[in-house]
């Protein structure tokens, strides 16, 4: 750079930049406490997995050999899988639905509609659990006896009971969620080109064609990102049911978090606690990729299925050169 050249502070970040050791620099505190907080735990638990609870020395492979023999472990997780499957599609649902409706030209005040939705995802979990399980409580909630005064049931209605527990839990869980999936894809339908949309329009596509044609094939990659966080959040299952089981019993293997809670600080057995988190973390772990893996084959197959419907409709509709809506070629849509 010659004297003469003007110093902006454009030039002089650039500069910086360009020093050899300013890449490494720019990483080392984000490796610092990666290593702190999620390296260091995950080695730290792995061997604590590996010693006897009565002797603290390493015994091999015996907690895990005592997990997998440990039905109460397998039976809560069987449950979360089982909750998953459930509370997650209606959550990712209702949060399209409510989406899709706020991005409509129906929806007015989509702000104030969306701030609402939104709110329940700021109040912290442990206060929404505690919240709903005082509403959720017979002798609390007097709206739960209508049922009984209509002769619709014998008794009133109890959504801790032994049977609806789970339900209630999954309603908490989703009320909670829902809002938060729905802001994501609320972002991600304002970033779709208007041009394409107008487009649609001018060529007489109703609203429920563009959401179907063109908006939900535009946020596949965020579907994907949210589904990957719940079912993360599924096996993580934790502040619900604990809250849950001070107002009413449930086992202290409901959920495989709530179960290494209890091994771990009520029976003081750390390394069988540790050895349930580490197989706990490697099923997350599988899950997520066995998922991925799925998305992704069938991202790949979706051209050659989607040639195959063309030729049919061509072989079956000689004159017809075209329908439904026609979106602009790169807009992304497959």
């Amino acid at each position: 750079m010659s004297r003469s050249a003007k110093v902006t502070p454009v030039t002089l970040r650039r500069s910086r930049l360009n020093r050899p050791g300013a890449p490494l620099a720019m990483v080392t505190p984000f490796v610092v406490l990666f290593v702190i907080f999620f390296v260091a735990p995950l080695v730290y638990s792995v061997y604590t997995s590996f010693k006897s609870p009565l002797t603290g020395q390493l015994s091999g492979w015996a907690n895990y050999r005592f997990l997998l023999h440990d039905t109460e472990y397998w039976q809560g997780l069987q449950r979360v899988v089982y909750f998953g499957v459930i509370q997650v599609t209606v959550m990712i649902v209702a949060a399209m639905a409510l989406a899709l409706f706020l991005d409509s030209p129906y929806c007015r005040g989509k702000r104030i509609f969306a701030t609402i939705y939104f709110l329940p995802y700021a109040i912290p979990g442990v206060i929404a659990a505690i919240m709903w399980g005082f509403l959720f409580t017979p002798q609390l909630d007097s709206l739960l006896g209508l049922p009984r005064d209509f002769g619709l049931m014998n008794t009133t209605v109890n959504p801790l009971g032994s049977k609806l527990v789970l339900y209630a839990i999954m309603f908490i869980v989703t009320w909670e969620f829902t809002g938060y999936n729905m802001t994501i894809y609320l972002t991600s339908l304002s970033s779709i080109p208007a041009e394409i949309l107008s487009a649609a329009r001018i060529d007489g596509a109703s609203e429920w064609q563009i959401a179907r044609r063109i908006k939900i094939p535009l946020l596949r990659r965020t579907i994907t990102f949210t589904l990957v966080l719940s079912i993360i959040g599924t096996l993580q299952l934790f502040n619900e049911p604990s809250v849950v089981s001070q107002i009413t019993s449930l086992p202290i293997g409901y959920t495989p978090n709530l179960l290494i809670y209890t091994t771990a600080f009520s029976y003081g057995n750390i390394p069988l606690a540790a050895a349930m988190s580490v197989v706990l973390a490697i099923i997350t772990i599988l899950g997520s990729l066995a998922f991925f893996r799925i998305v992704r084959s069938r991202e790949k197959e979706r051209p050659a299925r989607k040639a195959r419907r063309s030729a049919l409709a061509a072989a079956q509709s000689p004159g017809r050169t075209g329908a439904g809506v026609d979106v602009p070629e790169g807009s992304g849509v497959r």
